[in-house]
């Protein structure tokens, strides 16, 4: 009887032992009596763990004709990195470190984060074009910089002075660029603050003016800008010619009417004859390029007002020098400036200016550089501010700051100082 109780002893033992033990403690115990290898445990939960990160990868992990192993890596920016290795192992321990770095700093809000958040909300406000541009621009201050890995709660008004000063210098940036980098830093924070990211911007006391010291100046003379009435003359001979020769070739036409009207390159692309009224032409729409699309669209003007330009005799005439060669050639449209494939965009009227330029062998002039020719004779020409901002279609500010130049030749400054001097009193 006693042999028949002790199997049911040494269960209640064990059941004992099971409610007294944790897991922890029989896993000790287990390796205490050799009978778990612990190194293999972690061995092969370490394979598990690795085996469910590379399932969860959702890049594919290929090898190349040179031998290396490949995959992409996931960016904040819904961006991808491509990633080399020369083994499979070594590329699945890449991906590996990769997940188990950003879970381990999940917590942690860097610039970059911050500024992406602030692209997340800013780039429902703006176009495509726009959109496109902050891409460029992203690329060009922030991507692989140091800076944008950092927290952006320990960044301080001397850690933004120093990426500035830096970037500024390291990219040879004007004002402008120095201007437009200010913006995007000063914008990111100010979001971060809204977001509750930070308590603070750093960029609170600080200015795009205070590092304009550091910037590379590009200094463009008269002669890059403006059209010279020497090279007017020469152009002129060049665009009769061509119109003589061969007048079905309609761009040249266009650049003509930049250089007698100062109309943008997209105002001219799109100008239809339905606008060409008895003595003015309305100018009220523009030609766009949206850089995602990859498509050309019309659109309002630049500063999105309408505005009307007089005709002169050279306008009307060279209008209807554009129209008569349209109709011998089969491409009269409601487009006052197409051909063949219909209407001609805004690049091809830009490429035939240069191109003119070049063929007389003088520096290249685009449209804009008719567009500040106009604008600065009609300056020197003692025409307020006011009337040439508005037949170009801009502001007065932007008027004296960008388009207006000093044209007047030798002769004329002479007889200004001969009349000035002519009323001073006579000297005994």
């Amino acid at each position: 009887m006693k042999g028949d109780r002790a199997p049911g002893r040494a269960k209640d033992v064990h059941r004992l032992l099971d409610k007294m033990m944790t897991q922890d403690e029989l896993l000790k115990y287990a390796i205490k009596c050799g009978k778990l290898d612990l190194a293999q445990v972690q061995a092969d939960y370490a394979m598990e763990e690795k085996r469910k990160i590379i399932e969860q990868h959702k890049y594919k992990i290929w090898e190349g004709k040179d031998g290396k192993w490949r995959t992409y890596l996931p960016e904040i920016n819904n961006d991808r990195r491509l990633v080399k290795r020369s083994t499979r192992e070594s590329i699945e321990d890449a991906i590996v470190a990769f997940y188990k770095g950003k879970e381990a700093n999940s917590h942690i809000v860097t610039f970059e984060d911050a500024y992406f958040k602030w692209r997340n909300y800013q780039d429902q406000l703006v176009g495509s074009n726009t959109i496109t541009k902050y891409a460029s621009d992203y690329r060009r201050y922030f991507e692989n910089a140091e800076f944008c890995k950092q927290n952006v709660e320990s960044i301080g008004e001397d850690e933004v002075k120093l990426f500035i000063c830096r970037t500024v210098k390291e990219k040879k940036l004007c004002k402008e660029a120095c201007k437009t980098l200010f913006s995007y830093l000063n914008r990111t924070f100010y979001r971060a603050v809204r977001s509750g990211m930070i308590q603070k911007n750093p960029m609170d006391d600080l200015g795009a003016k205070d590092f304009y010291r550091y910037c590379t100046e590009r200094k463009r003379t008269a002669d890059t800008l403006l059209v010279s009435d020497t090279e007017m003359a020469e152009l002129y001979e060049r665009f009769y010619n061509d119109h003589e020769k061969k007048s079905g070739y309609i761009p040249t036409y266009a650049v003509e009417l930049a250089s007698l009207t100062g109309m943008r390159v997209g105002e001219i692309s799109a100008l239809t004859w339905d606008k060409v009224k008895d003595s003015y032409i309305i100018v009220n729409q523009s030609e766009k390029y949206d850089r995602m699309k990859k498509e050309y669209f019309i659109d309002d003007t630049k500063n999105v007002k309408e505005r009307v330009i007089p005709l002169t005799e050279e306008i009307r005439d060279l209008l209807d020098r554009v129209k008569k060669a349209e109709m011998e050639n089969g491409y009269l449209c409601e487009w006052v400036f197409a051909d063949e494939d219909g209407r001609i965009h805004a690049p091809v009227i830009s490429s035939c200016s240069k191109n003119k330029c070049r063929q007389l062998k003088i520096t290249e002039k685009g449209i804009h550089a008719y567009r500040r020719t106009v604008n600065s004779k009609m300056r020197c020409a003692g025409v307020p501010v006011t009337v040439a901002a508005s037949l170009l279609g801009h502001s007065e500010a932007v008027n004296n700051k960008y388009y207006t130049f000093d044209i007047s030749g030798l002769d004329e400054k002479r007889k200004i100082l001969e009349n000035i001097n002519q009323k001073m009193p006579a000297s005994h």
